[in-house]
């Protein structure tokens, strides 16, 4: 893997992990403070959402780089090769597709927040930055598309003799 790859990988697992971690802090220091201190914040469950929100849309590219994406491989395992290989380009392919309804979509809704300026109502956050993470982590989750495809693209398909 060159160094460009791993560090982008490194960005990807740190960027996820520290959204979801803040977010999660933040869940328990509104749980502390509401039971333990009789005093609830109203601002911590909505800074929270979005923190852990975040942190799942990107951890999605990290799933598809380390394979942990939920998958059906009953049918899969039973292929040969070169139908494995169709599988995989198709799957990509479709999953590039998506991401790039992602993007567009996702870009429209942002473009809406921006030129509104609405904000949220507990706390006051332009909804812009918080809806900025849907074509970020379209970017993110469209990259390892992409990069699964071409990479299923140059595999030589090896044939398995069963005789």
């Amino acid at each position: 893997m060159s160094k460009w790859r791993e560090r982008y990988a490194a960005f990807e697992d740190c960027f996820a992990g520290t959204l979801i971690v803040i977010g999660v802090g933040l869940i328990f220091y509104g749980v502390v403070c509401r039971y333990v201190f009789n005093s609830p914040k109203a601002w911590i469950d909505e800074i929270s959402t979005y923190f852990v929100v975040w942190g799942t849309l990107v951890g999605m590219a990290v799933a598809l780089r380390e394979g942990h994406h939920i998958q059906v491989d009953i049918l899969y395992d039973r292929v040969p090769p070169s139908v494995k290989k169709a599988f995989n380009i198709f799957s990509n392919a479709l999953g590039v597709l998506f991401c790039f309804f992602f993007i567009f979509f996702g870009g429209k809704l942002l473009s809406l927040y921006w030129d509104t300026q609405q904000q949220s109502t507990d706390t006051g956050i332009y909804l812009w930055i918080v809806y900025l993470v849907i074509p970020l982590s379209g970017l993110m989750l469209g990259y390892r598309f992409l990069d699964n495809l071409l990479s299923n693209l140059r595999k030589e398909v090896k044939l398995e003799w069963n005789g």
